[in-house]
Formats: structure tokens, C-alpha cells, sequence
């Protein structure tokens, strides 16, 4: 397979609209990111390294929540929606409801846990920050315009409100704005953006007072949902639980210094989530229909693991003018902790896709135990690494951690090792062409 094909090969799979759906996802992320990381270096510049790593950890505490407002529902609405579109308004509603029911029930368990994890000074606004949480249910209409191929509204929604907030937190912080200033205004920045997903839905779908309530709706998403709910739990603790744990085995200063490497890192992995949600619609249908499937999942493996390897080579050469231009001298050993990191995102990349491949598969369980694995490594090591090592310990673990829960751990398995195998060959793509090239 020469390149001309295997463009030509890609390009057919695309179909019209979803790189345009791409390109409008890809440049809200490239200007809140943008946005995100002027904030990021503006904080180091005017907090103390403590502060910033209280900062971080209650974030990161909050970032926990997620499993509980999402329930493992985003992707199977956008699902539903693109094979049942006729019964939207019940999809959306039952979807919501739920949302907020899982949100409830993940604020009320950590308002209790917080008593330990929380400082006695910090756990008033932990609680405010809990109650707002609430609001992220109805980020569920973002799976709507997604189905409906027009992330294009998402995308300017979440823009319009996302630097709207940022320039306020920035004018803010610059003007001496301390830890609760800027998690209140981060509240209220959560509670409008959940009223404009309300607005612009009305807009576009016109039915907001249709939505309902459907018993039989609720059952077939919690039928299909359960593996995916432990699984998002399993994935957010090994993406989030190194804070955590960073802030109470060793200092706010380490929760500091990786949370910095971490942003550095994680900013990418946006892509292979942006990129897939926008090729799921078409996976599906050429699932259903039998057109080239499989070649089509092999092209996108290809892409996205060398996407990650050239970003990981990148990064890991630039860090060390990278970190102490952009935080100062006092944030060097966030380079150390950057290039050990970075390399993580080449299995976040590729699992970007293997998750959404185990829903159009029906095999939600396998997220689960290959999510679950991961997060009992992750827990592990980082007790084992952390009180000795400290961020540094905590990147070792993250990296181990991915590896096995988005590539290793797909070998176990006979109805995943498919997966891991065309992983593998993703890895080896230059080899593989290389060799075809020579047998040409």
C-alpha cells in the first residue's frame, strides 16, 4: 500500500461534513487550550506553587465527578440518536434526567469523603463546587449536534462562554485574585454554559418542553450503560487519581509541578477524541453496510498512533526551553516529569478509538476490565512510587498504567485481541510499508 492509496483509501471513508465537523471541533479546543494555557502561565506567575497545587487538586477532586454526570451515556445517545432519530425527544430527556440523578448521587458521596481528602479551610468551596457540578448533566446536548454531524454549534457555544470566563478569571488573577475568586467565577462559568446547552437546543430542535421521561428509554440505556459507568469511574481514576494521591502522600507543591507536566500532555489527547466522535457516525454505518470496516479502523489506528509518536518525540525534545520559558525557573522539574508523560498519549490516542469500536462491537464490558485494570496498576504504583518519588513516581505510574489498559491488557482477551493486533501494526506501519514497498 503506497501513501497515494492509503489517502485515497482515508478519503473515501470520509464522508461529507465530517472533516468540515472536525475542523470546527479541533479549533474550539486549539483556542480554549490556547486561552487555558495563558491562564495556566499567568497563575505561575502571580500564585505560589502551593496555592496553584491546591488549585489543581480540588479540580482534580471535581474531575472525579465525571463518571457520575456522564453515567456512560455520551456515546450511546449519539447512538441512539443517529439509528432512532425519530424518538429524539424521548432520548434526550430520559438522558438528561439520569445525568442529573448520577450527578446527585456523586456530589453526596464525595461531600462525605471530603471530610478526609479536604482541607477544613478549602471544604466550604468544595461544597459550592459539588452543588455546581450538577450542571454538567446537561452537557448532554452536545451528543445531539454530534449525531446530528454539526459539532459546529458546540463548538462556538462552549467558545463563546469559555473566553468569555477566561479573560474575566484573567483580569481577575492579574488584579490579585486569590484561590476562591477564580473557583467561584469557575461555578458560574459551569451553571451559564448549562443554560446557553438548554437555549441552543430550543433553537435548533424547537421541542425542549417535548423531552420526557421514558421508563422503558431509562432501561435500555442502564442495560447498556453498566460496564461503561465502571469504566468511566476505572478511567477517571487513572487520569485524575495521581493528584489526588500526589496531594496526600506527598505535597501541594508535587500535585504543582505534575499537574503543569500533566496540562502539558493531556492537551493533546483532545484530538483523538475530537477526531473519532466525528468518524463514530460513519464507523457505524460502515458496520452496518459492510463498506471496507475494517480497513477503515486500521487507517485511523495508523493515523492517530503516529499523530502521538511525533508529538511525544516533539515534546520530549523541547522541554527543557519549553518549561522555564513558559513558567519560570522555579517549575524546572516539571521537565523531568513532561517527557516521561508525554509517551502515555500514544496509547490514549489509540484507545480513543477502541472505545468507540467496543460500542459499535457491543462489548461494553471489555471497557471496563481493560479501564479497570489500568486503574488498579495506576493505584498501585503510585502508592509504591509516589511517597519515594513524588511526581516523578506518578508519571512512571501513569505511563505503565495506559499501556496495559489501552494496548497490553487487549491481548488477554480473545474477543479484543483483534484490536490489540491492529494496534500492533499501527505501531509498525513504517515497518509494515517499508516491506511492501520492497515485495512492489
Amino acid at each position: 500500500m503506497n501513501n497515494k492509496k492509503y489517502l485515497s483509501g482515508l478519503s473515501k471513508f470520509v464522508p461529507s461534513g465530517v472533516l468540515n465537523n472536525a475542523s470546527w471541533l479541533l479549533l474550539e479546543k486549539g483556542l480554549l487550550l490556547g486561552s487555558g494555557f495563558l491562564f495556566t502561565i499567568v497563575l505561575t506567575r502571580y500564585w505560589s506553587v502551593s496555592e496553584l497545587g491546591d488549585y489543581q487538586y480540588l479540580l482534580a477532586l471535581v474531575a472525579l465527578l465525571v463518571p457520575f454526570s456522564n453515567l456512560g451515556l455520551n456515546s450511546l445517545v449519539s447512538r441512539e440518536l443517529v439509528t432512532r432519530a425519530e424518538h429524539t425527544d424521548v432520548i434526550m430527556g430520559t438522558a438528561v434526567v439520569l445525568r442529573l440523578l448520577g450527578a446527585l448521587l456523586g456530589g453526596v458521596i464525595f461531600s462525605l469523603l471530603s471530610i478526609w481528602l479536604v482541607a477544613p479551610t478549602l471544604q466550604p468551596l468544595f461544597f459550592v463546587l459539588l452543588f455546581a457540578q450538577l450542571s454538567h448533566a446537561f452537557g448532554v446536548f452536545d451528543y445531539y449536534f454530534e449525531a446530528k454531524v454539526q459539532s459546529r454549534v458546540s463548538a462556538i457555544l462552549r467558545t463563546c462562554v469559555g473566553l468569555s470566563f477566561m479573560a474575566v478569571k484573567l483580569s481577575c488573577v492579574v488584579q490579585g485574585a486569590d484561590l476562591y475568586t477564580v473557583l467561584l467565577l469557575t461555578v458560574v462559568e459551569w451553571v451559564v454554559l448549562s443554560l446557553m446547552w438548554l437555549l441552543v437546543y430550543q433553537l435548533y430542535h424547537k421541542r425542549l418542553k417535548e423531552m420526557s421521561w421514558c421508563s422503558a428509554q431509562a432501561r435500555r440505556y442502564l442495560s447498556r450503560c453498566g460496564w461503561l459507568i465502571l469504566s468511566s469511574i476505572a478511567a477517571i481514576v487513572y487520569l485524575k487519581i495521581d493528584q489526588v494521591m500526589l496531594g496526600s502522600l506527598h505535597s501541594s507543591e508535587s500535585v504543582a509541578f505534575y499537574s503543569l507536566a500533566s496540562r502539558l500532555s493531556e492537551v493533546w489527547y483532545l484530538v483523538p477524541g475530537i477526531v473519532v466522535a466525528s468518524f463514530y457516525p460513519s464507523l457505524i454505518k460502515a458496520k452496518e453496510q459492510n463498506e471496507d470496516y475494517q480497513g477503515s479502523l486500521q487507517r485511523l489506528s495508523d493515523s492517530l498512533c503516529w499523530a502521538a509518536i511525533t508529538i511525544a518525540i516533539l515534546m520530549s525534545v523541547i522541554a527543557p526551553v519549553l518549561v522555564p520559558l513558559l513558567f519560570g525557573d522555579t517549575y524546572l522539574p516539571v521537565v523531568a516529569i513532561l517527557q516521561i508523560h508525554i509517551w502515555a498519549g500514544v496509547f490514549i490516542f489509540m484507545r480513543a478509538l477502541f472505545s468507540k469500536w467496543l460500542l459499535i462491537e457491543d462489548l461494553p464490558k471489555y471497557s471496563l476490565v481493560t479501564h479497570g485494570s489500568g486503574a488498579i496498576i495506576n493505584l498501585l504504583l503510585n502508592s509504591l512510587l509516589i511517597p519515594e518519588h513524588g511526581a516523578l513516581g506518578a508519571a512512571w505510574a501513569t505511563l505503565a498504567s495506559y499501556a496495559v489498559a489501552s494496548y497490553l491488557g487487549l491481548f488477554i482477551f480473545p474477543k479484543t485481541r483483534c484490536m490489540g493486533v491492529l494496534m500492533t501494526y499501527s505501531l509498525l506501519a513504517p515497518v509494515c510499508r517499508f516491506r511492501l514497498r520492497k515485495r512492489g
